[in-house]
């Protein structure tokens, strides 16, 4: 009996608790199978609480990475958009310059035969009108070519081949307008137009020939265009006169001069001074008398110069 006793008291846990404040020790006993059932429930305990913590760290991870994956596939979606349009933008500035390279191409082709075509033309027949319609042409072939800078300067171009032939059909047209009376021969207003007019001197209604510029005595007279001195002398009513040709049918002459400054023969630019403003001649005061002849037949000298 004493044996079954000790037994039991052999299976049972005792835990001793001695207080700080007393004497008194105090004795908890628990039984070997509430023993084994607190320890499981600690464990199971301990268990279950790791496990919600761990659960709740995972789900959060997760939570964080979801969101990050959304942002990242936003990121990605406005990037995709934004290549997208990037890659529009390039293709239409591609397309554009090629658009810009053709319409180069093309008004340098046209450039060069416009030049080619008029410039040769005028070279192999001269007609009464071809003067005139120089001016015109003159004109349009610079504003072809400032379209033309004004282009290339747009799509960078330095297409050497291209260089090359708008240098070439450049040289062709200054050879041309070099021969061209577009400079103004004096500095001045202009006192008398060309046409009908009443006579300064009987007041009778004759034909000026030519324009009068208002300028001082002594100011230079410039050739209007290169060319060759065929006349250079007293010439009737037009005093001291000297008179230019230029080829193609045109003449150029400037009268009343107090002073001649080339002879007959003699080869001048565009630009040079040939001869210095007076009143000689059938005058009434220092002017210069300039007219512009086709085939010998006097045209407005207005249609041919530069405009101020």
């Amino acid at each position: 009996m004493r044996k079954t006793n000790k037994s039991k008291r052999d299976k049972s846990l005792s835990i001793i608790l001695v207080p700080h404040s007393t004497n008194r020790i105090k004795t908890i006993k628990i039984s070997s199978v509430r023993y084994k059932l607190y320890i499981f429930s600690t464990i199971a305990l301990t268990a279950v609480i790791c496990f919600g913590l761990y659960f709740a760290s995972v789900l959060h991870t997760n939570n964080n990475l979801k969101n990050a994956l959304a942002d990242a596939n936003n990121k990605n979606k406005k990037q995709a958009l934004l290549l997208a349009e990037n890659a529009n933008q390039i293709s239409d500035m591609l397309e554009r310059e090629n658009q810009y390279a053709q319409t180069i191409s093309d008004f340098s082709d046209k450039y060069n035969e416009l030049t080619k075509d008029f410039v040769d033309d005028s070279m192999e027949s001269v007609t009464a009108s071809r003067g005139s319609s120089g001016r015109s042409f003159i004109d349009n072939a610079s504003e072809l070519r400032d379209i033309l800078d004004y282009l290339r300067k747009i799509n960078d171009s330095e297409d050497q081949s291209v260089v090359n032939k708008l240098s070439e059909s450049e040289k062709t047209l200054q050879t041309y307008i070099e021969f061209f009376p577009t400079l103004w021969p004096a500095e001045g207003r202009i006192s008398s137009p060309f046409g009908y007019r009443s006579d300064p001197m009987n007041l009778a209604k004759k034909m000026h020939e030519g324009i009068d510029i208002a300028a001082s005595s002594g100011d230079n007279i410039k050739a209007s265009a290169s060319g060759k001195v065929i006349y250079s002398g007293s010439n009737g009513n037009y005093g001291r006169c000297i008179i230019l040709n230029h080829n193609n049918g045109i003449t150029t002459l400037y009268a009343h001069a107090s002073s001649l400054l080339v002879e007959e023969g003699e080869k001048v630019k565009k630009g040079d001074v040939i001869a210095k403003v007076g009143s000689s001649g059938k005058s009434t005061g220092p002017h210069l008398h300039f007219e512009v002849r086709i085939n010998g037949t006097p045209d407005n000298p207005i249609k041919y110069l530069d405009k101020k």
